[in-house]
């Protein structure tokens, strides 16, 4: 637990962070975090968490989060939405049914560096 309130702390830092929570009997069931970088072509968002508590899952909660996160990058000017998530399960099919698409053009790569 105490590494995801440091990761979360970390993105929260950054000027070009944002977030939303969906807040139900006053508890936090969900939330939706990431950052926006200025690349050539542009300023994009990364969407680096969405995640919702077991016990709401199924609600449309995650929905909820992700087109409002829309709605709002693309009233500020940001030319492109990525994320990065499980090649496997429900996840892809989840993100397909927002009009994400699975990029041909790059390579997720790895090191482990212990």
């Amino acid at each position: 637990m105490e590494d995801a309130a440091i990761h979360i702390s970390e993105i929260m830092e950054s000027r070009h962070s944002y977030g939303l929570e969906y807040v139900v009997n006053g508890e936090v069931s969900g939330f939706i975090l990431g950052a926006s970088m200025l690349f050539h072509y542009g300023r994009t968002f990364e969407i680096n968490d969405l995640a919702v508590h077991p016990d709401y899952q199924r609600l449309g909660i995650a929905s909820k989060l992700l087109e409002r996160l829309l709605e709002d990058v693309k009233q500020q000017g940001i030319v492109g939405v990525h994320l990065i998530t499980a090649a496997e399960g429900v996840l892809p099919s989840f993100y397909e049914k927002f009009g994400f698409q699975r990029e041909q053009r790059v390579m997720l790569m790895g090191m482990e560096t212990e």
